[in-house]
This record gives C-alpha cells, structure tokens and sequence, in this order.
C-alpha cells in the first residue's frame, strides 16, 4: 500500500462524516425555518396582523379589520370555484339575520374574480359585507390552508378560532356562541 492510497483511503471516512454533518445540518435549519414560518415568523410577530391588512369592499370602500375592534367578528373567506364555499353561504346569511348586529359578518374572497364572486354572492343573496382578499394577504394572516375558511374573532381584536371546512348553519351559530360568547 503506497502513502498516496492510505491518504485516499484514510481521508474517505472522515469526509463522509463531514457530508453527513452538513446534511442534518441543512435538514436541521430547514425544518427550524418551517417551524419559524408557521409559529408566526419572527420574535415579536404578532398574531393581530390580521388587523392590519388592508381590503377593498365590493362597494369599493378600503379598510381594515381594526375598523371593528370591540365588537365580535366572523370572517368567512371564499370563492366561486368552491363549491362547499357556495354551498354554506346561505347558511351563513342565515346565521347573520338571526345574530343581528350582534357579531358581524364579513366575508372576503380569495383568489377569483370578480364578476364570478359578484355573481354568486349575487344568487347566494349574502347581505352581509363583502371584500375582495386578491393576493391573500388576509387568508395567510389567519394561517389560511384550504376553502372555505372562517375565522372567529373576539371583541378585543383576538383570533379565537380559525376553521378550515364547510359549515352548516347549526355549527356557525354554536361556534359564535362558543368562541364569541354570543348568543342568539
């Protein structure tokens, strides 16, 4: 065995190592920035970022979610190519009428158009405030992953529960009650 095969030979072990080392840990860093992202991102983020996202309502008045701060709040976003988002929102016409001015509704599109969103919340027959959310900066806020998304917000401007799913009308009005402490 000459010095140059024992070098090759003693070396390929340890660079190995090394390899393995910086794999686990780029697979370490990675799965800490994915925990970062969804924790909220940075030290100091705060989950009332929702209360500053600016939207556009269908009537084209701009404002944000601070606008109801101290009074409870469901925030329902949809779109037409979802058809379980069609399908509760009646439901959820029917809960606004029985709640009154209680809580208020607002619904926020995502991700459509506009004359296909005006069109269904058109023979929905939604009464209650409608936005436009284009970019999704209000559905990431709520840490929105799936359609339909309604998210329940207390008085004090606190996230209270955000669900990810269809929901009938039974379900809306006891959520409110649970997580707004409102009653009908």
């Amino acid at each position: 065995m000459t010095v140059e095969s024992e070098r090759a030979g003693g070396s390929a072990p340890r660079s190995r190592g090394i390899r393995t080392i910086a794999i686990l840990a780029a697979v370490l860093l990675t799965a800490v920035f994915a925990i970062w992202l969804v924790g909220g991102g940075a030290p100091g983020a705060t989950d009332r970022d929702h209360l500053s996202v600016a939207l556009t309502d269908f009537e084209g008045g701009r404002f944000t979610l601070e606008t109801y701060r101290g009074r409870p709040m469901v925030v329902n976003f949809w779109a037409s190519w979802c058809p379980s988002c069609a399908a509760e929102m009646p439901a959820f016409e029917q809960v606004h009428q029985r709640f009154g001015g209680s809580v208020e509704f607002l619904g926020v599109n995502h991700s459509d158009t506009r004359s296909s969103a005006e069109e269904l919340a058109h023979s929905t027959r939604v009464t209650y405030r409608l936005a436009e959310d284009p970019q999704g900066r209000l559905f990431n806020a709520f840490g929105g992953v799936g359609m339909p998304t309604t998210a329940f917000i207390a008085a004090d401007g606190e996230i209270a529960e955000v669900v990810v799913g269809q929901l009938s009308e039974q379900q809306l009005a006891s959520l409110i009650q649970e997580h707004l402490e409102v009653s009908s």
